[in-house]
């Protein structure tokens, strides 16, 4: 009797052996992230909300579950795989700052005169919200 067992599970295991390597296959397979939605969109010439948006979206629908990824962890996560590679994301460390903060930034390079008037702009443009409020970007 446990003979004819044996032979009954021996087919299954190894249907369940081929099945369970090949899904780890196609798991592994994907290798792209948010941060290389992120980075290719930006040096491409985007501003920061096209791309975001675009890496916010396949962060969220790449990760199964009951719980979606919030904007603040989808926005750490690229800043995390920007920081464990910054060979391969050379171009991209510029714009991490626009992940947490409204403005889009250029990749050139600014002279004198264009620092002077982006920080008089960014200092203006920061006296003219309420004192007090706190405005989260990543509130949807």
């Amino acid at each position: 009797m446990s003979l004819g067992i044996k032979r009954n599970l021996l087919p299954i295991s190894i249907i369940c052996l081929v099945c369970g390597s090949s899904l780890g296959l196609r798991i592994n397979a994907a290798v792209t992230n948010g941060a290389d939605i992120y980075c290719f969109m930006r040096n491409g010439g985007n501003t920061h909300e096209p791309s975001w948006q675009a890496a916010y979206e396949f962060i969220k629908n790449k990760k199964q579950g009951l719980f979606k990824t919030s904007p603040k962890q989808a926005a750490s996560l690229i800043v995390e795989e920007v920081v464990q590679n910054p060979t391969k994301y050379e171009d991209c460390i510029n714009y991490l700052g626009d992940l947490y903060t409204g403005e889009s930034s250029s990749i050139g390079v600014n002279n004198d005169k264009d620092l002077t008037s982006e920080v008089t702009s960014t200092i203006d443009s920061a006296e003219k919200t309420p004192k007090g409020k706190y405005v989260d970007r990543y509130s949807y």
